[in-house]
Order: C-alpha cells, then sequence, then structure tokens
C-alpha cells in the first residue's frame, strides 16, 4: 500500500473582502474551492495554472502558513487542520518551503551564514551539529564556503535560490512546497535548480509539491500533475497519462501555449474568449464557461463534479 505524506480533503480557504460602504453586504473572495488531493511519500506532486489560480494559497495551506477555512489535512497521517502555532511548531521542521522570489526570501542587511544558523538556532539545533549541515548542504548545491559572509546582493539570483533550498533542507524535512522556484531566473539557471532538486529528491527522499505556471517544468519534474483554475483542481492524473491525453478545455490551452523548439512545427494556438471571472463573485456553473469555446447550458448552470473518467485521471468537465 503506498504510504501517503499529505492528504487534503474538500479544502477551502476564503479571505474576507472589506466593504465599500456601511449597508454593502460582506464579501469573501474564495482562493482554494473545494481541493482534494493525496501526495504519495518520495513523489513530487505538481500544480500548474496560470496567475492567481490559487496554487501558492494552496502551497501555504498545505503547511498550515494560512489558516484553513473548512475540511480536513493530515500529515503523515496526523490531523493538523485545526492546531495552534505552539503545536505546529514541532511539525515545522518535517515541512518547509522553498519562495518564489530568492531575493526577497533573505534579509538584504544579513549575512548568508547568520540566516541559517538562525533556523538553526529557532529549531534548537547544537551549534556544531548545525555547522556540519551547513557545511555539508553548501557542498551539495555546490556553493563555496565563503558564501557563508556575503550579503544577499552579493549573490546571483541563481546562487539565492540555492540557498533557499539549502535552507528548507537544513532541518531535513520530509515534505518540501516549491513555490514556482524558477520563475524568476534565466532559463538556463532554471535547468540547474531543476536538476538540484531531482538530485536532492533522490539524496534526502524528499517529498514535493511543485507549483509552477509552466507545463513544460511539469511534465519534466513531476511524478502527479493537478491543474488548477479559479481555486479548483480542473483535471488530475500521472503525468505520462495526463500530457498523452490532455481532457479538460483549459489544459488543452494551457499546452497550447507552451512554445516549440522546431521553427516548422506549426503550432494551432486556443486563444481564451471573454475574461476571467472574479474570485469573489464565482458564476453558478463551471467556473471555466465564460471563456470556454465547447460552453454548452448545462455548463453555464451546473457545476461539474471532479471525476475519475480513466483509471487514476480526473476531470472537472460535462463534456468529457
Amino acid at each position: 500500500m503506498i504510504e501517503m505524506m499529505v492528504e487534503a480533503n474538500n479544502l477551502y480557504k476564503s479571505f474576507p473582502v472589506p466593504s465599500r460602504t456601511l449597508r454593502e453586504k460582506a464579501k469573501v473572495l474564495q482562493a482554494v474551492g473545494g481541493v482534494s488531493l493525496s501526495i504519495p511519500k518520495g513523489s513530487i506532486f505538481g500544480v500548474v495554472g496560470e496567475s492567481g489560480c490559487g496554487k501558492s494559497t494552496l502551497g501555504r495551506c498545505l503547511l498550515r502558513m494560512e489558516s484553513i477555512t473548512s475540511g480536513s489535512l493530515t500529515f503523515q497521517g496526523q490531523d493538523i487542520t485545526s492546531l495552534s502555532g505552539k503545536e505546529l511548531k514541532p511539525i515545522r521542521r518535517h515541512m518547509q518551503m522553498i519562495f518564489q522570489n530568492p531575493y526577497a526570501s533573505f534579509n538584504p542587511k544579513q549575512r548568508i551564514g547568520s540566516a541559517l544558523h538562525e533556523v538553526a538556532k529557532v529549531h534548537q539545533i547544537p551549534m556544531q551539529e548545525a555547522e556540519d549541515k551547513i557545511n555539508h548542504l553548501l557542498k551539495e548545491i555546490n556553493l563555496p564556503d565563503d558564501t557563508l559572509h556575503r550579503v544577499p546582493s552579493e549573490m546571483s539570483g541563481g546562487q539565492l535560490q540555492r540557498l533557499a533550498i539549502a535552507r528548507a533542507l537544513l532541518l531535513t524535512p520530509d515534505f518540501i512546497v516549491a513555490d514556482e522556484p524558477v520563475s524568476a531566473l534565466d532559463v538556463s539557471v532554471q535547468a540547474q535548480i531543476l536538476n538540484l532538486l531531482m538530485d536532492l529528491r533522490q539524496k534526502f527522499s524528499l517529498t514535493m509539491l511543485f507549483i509552477s505556471h509552466e507545463m513544460t517544468v511539469v511534465r519534466y519534474l513531476c511524478d502527479q500533475v493537478a491543474v488548477m483554475y479559479l481555486g479548483m483542481v480542473v483535471e488530475q492524473a500521472e503525468t505520462e497519462e495526463l500530457f498523452k491525453n490532455l481532457l479538460h478545455p483549459y489544459t488543452q490551452t494551457l499546452m497550447s501555449a507552451v512554445p516549440s523548439i522546431d521553427p516548422d512545427e506549426k503550432m494551432e494556438r486556443v486563444i481564451l474568449q471573454g475574461d476571467l471571472p472574479s474570485a469573489i463573485d464565482l458564476p453558478k456553473g463551471c467556473p471555466f464557461a465564460p471563456r470556454c469555446i465547447y460552453c454548452s447550458e448545462r455548463c453555464k448552470e451546473e457545476r461539474p463534479e471532479l471525476r475519475e473518467v480513466v483509471a487514476g485521471h480526473k476531470v472537472a468537465c460535462h463534456l468529457v
């Protein structure tokens, strides 16, 4: 039986929206709307979608960096849905995050060594053990020892992202959320970071949630992929199955936007029509209906449920 690292069941996260007038009815922004997923131990689970679809909020909820509005969340078999900050502290060592912007991940006035030692101090790791781990991780990410005496402004984006990865690994976590860790980097540096993540996954037996808006990146790195749109998962499958059999119109649209390296290959682009609906006032039926070229009356009235249409392949679309 496959052991699950993280399991989310019908997860919702909403944010209150301030009223502009006293008489205006209070509204909420639904960032994550009923997401259910299971991440097997030792796997890389990809979440892909355009900006604003709720990918990062989902990742933060899985780490309990955000409170959960409703639903349940278990980590290594333990229900952590409603744990307080004090109760979560010993669990924090086992779950870490790599943020999107490496320059915003570090205090610009703090030396790199001090930033890494601060993590060890907060989690009460003995000084000598922390020193040994930091030196070992610097070798793993191919950075020299004098890096510890530098400040972030003296480092490149790729070097800082490597250090962000090292900081996440310092506590020897079991689960890491990587929130678009290569989107702010040059293409050549992106490849280096992706290869580094794959190597570290094997060496440290990591389980990872990898968030991206690039279909090619999740295809290269991930074992399973979930496609999100307006806070909901619209398609989910093993990576090979998903890219072999794109079922949801939104997934097909994302894939059609991927550029080809062959100049002679003619790509048929799928151009979305209409405007992106507001997450504050979602449409009655399918959230993708206003932009879908295959939209029917049923799509406008009835919201499709995420259901299994092929073994292990789930899709939320009435037309499939």
